[in-house]
């Protein structure tokens, strides 16, 4: 039983810590979209990304843990719900909180993504539009040069 208790303790550390990657993830992704809308920063956008990642890595390796720790007070928390009920309360409010924290990021890397997706179709663009302007440019003076070229059987040398 004492270890239970300890076990439970530990599954909500674990979910708690969860809540703070997932707001820092968040903040992060606000970073990212000042980076793209501001400034088109996408030195600053992959330097988050990077961070972004090593968070991602960390909530894998909390869920895990999580996942061991649950395996092995599951059969006492079933078999005597009511000894525990206080933890399952707060187990539950958290992973409300945590799937509220959930939906937020899925949007917010939805938005992130359309802004990504916007801001290099906006590069492909005037990509395409500077490349027809050379490709102008340079039939305009292709066809200039060829123009002051006067072919010698039309020049009349009886003048």
């Amino acid at each position: 039983m004492p270890d239970t208790e300890r076990y439970i303790r530990i599954m909500i550390d674990s979910l708690k810590k969860k809540i703070e990657i997932l707001d820092n993830l968040l903040e992060m992704n606000e970073e990212q979209e000042k980076a793209i809308r501001e400034s088109a920063d996408l030195d600053r956008f992959d330097e988050i990304v990077s961070r972004k990642s090593e968070q991602i890595e960390l909530i894998k390796k909390l869920d895990t843990g999580f996942d061991a720790v649950y395996h092995r007070v599951k059969p006492e928390i079933t078999g005597h719900p009511e000894l525990h009920k206080e933890e399952i309360s707060q187990m539950q409010e958290l992973i409300t909180l945590l799937t509220d924290r959930s939906v937020k990021m899925q949007a917010s890397e939805k938005r992130n993504k359309q802004l990504v997706e916007q801001y290099f179709s906006s590069k492909r663009r005037e990509l395409r539009t500077t490349k027809k302007s050379v490709s102008a440019a340079s039939n305009y003076y292709k066809n200039m040069t060829s123009t002051q070229y006067v072919d010698a059987q039309m020049i009349n040398y009886k003048q």
